[in-house]
């Protein structure tokens, strides 16, 4: 199974605004909330990437001046952990 990456978002119409750049750049992405343990500020809303298109997906939000307020990396314990982006 490959590794998903968590783009972390302010709000439901941020992380539909992320979804929908990156799916307009043909990646596949889905909108999931964001577990309690990442977000630091309460309930919240991610948009889950594989790692395959983790960098692709970077580059067309900051083309797209929408950048994700965090990235994690789910790991094969189920955890999840920042990464530097």
């Amino acid at each position: 199974m490959e590794t998903s990456y968590y783009l972390t978002c302010r709000s439901l119409t941020y992380a539909q605004k992320v979804s929908g750049a990156l799916s307009a750049a043909m990646l596949r992405n889905i909108i999931v909330r964001t577990p309690q343990h990442m977000s630091r500020e309460g309930c919240g809303f991610a948009v889950r990437v594989a790692a395959s298109v983790l960098s692709d997906a970077l580059n067309v939000l900051a083309r797209s001046n929408i950048p994700p307020k965090r990235v994690y990396r789910a790991t094969p314990s189920g955890s999840f952990e920042e990464v530097p982006w």
